[in-house]
């Protein structure tokens, strides 16, 4: 088998591994999903890109990838994973990928949430993002941006959730960034 393949491989499961240990110490693992779509929005395109990288590069049509590819794609991978652990560990037993209606618990305003409110999605666009870059590929490009348009839909339509079911959340929102400190 290819090595970058491997490679990707290897990357792709120490991402989910890392996501599903970190679900299991905070005992948000064996949450049950809540009729609520705009997950759906994210996690299509998150398999999408994650295999359709693959796929296109075991199709052999791009060769190898080039060493500026390889490292800014590890490097992808790296701030995606971190995220998300992180964003797992600060929200602890809040998680769910569902917007959940009448969910108890309070806002979450510390970590990463201190500066941005929506951390776990930026783990996303940073996955998004890694999968097709490592692999120099192209077409998984256009799963890379319907996850991006995808991203972007859920964070407007959690914001107008989150305003309505946080008393607080308005003034939060004005101290914090949704993505990225200082661009948006």
């Amino acid at each position: 088998m290819d090595p970058y393949l491997i490679a990707y491989i290897v990357l792709v499961v120490f991402y989910r591994l890392s996501e599903t240990l970190t679900m299991v110490k905070t005992g948000t693992v064996t949450r049950r999903p809540a009729k609520d779509w705009t997950a759906w929005l994210v996690m299509v395109p998150y398999w999408l890109v994650i295999l359709s990288s693959a796929v296109e590069y075991a199709s052999g049509r791009n060769g190898h990838p080039p060493l500026a590819a390889i490292i800014v794609g590890v490097a992808l991978f790296a701030v995606a994973t971190t995220l998300r652990v992180r964003a797992h560990l600060d929200l602890g037993a809040q998680f769910s990928m569902f917007i959940e209606e009448g969910k108890t618990g309070g806002l979450v305003t510390t970590g990463l949430y201190s500066k941005i409110r929506h951390p776990l999605h930026l783990a996303s666009i940073a996955l998004f993002l890694a999968c097709p870059t490592f692999l120099a590929v192209r077409w998984a490009w256009l799963a890379a941006v319907v996850g991006l348009v995808g991203v972007v839909t859920c964070i407007e339509i959690e914001e107008q959730h989150l305003t309505h079911t946080f008393e607080g959340y308005p003034a939060y929102a004005q101290t914090t960034w949704k993505l990225i400190p200082h661009v948006y």
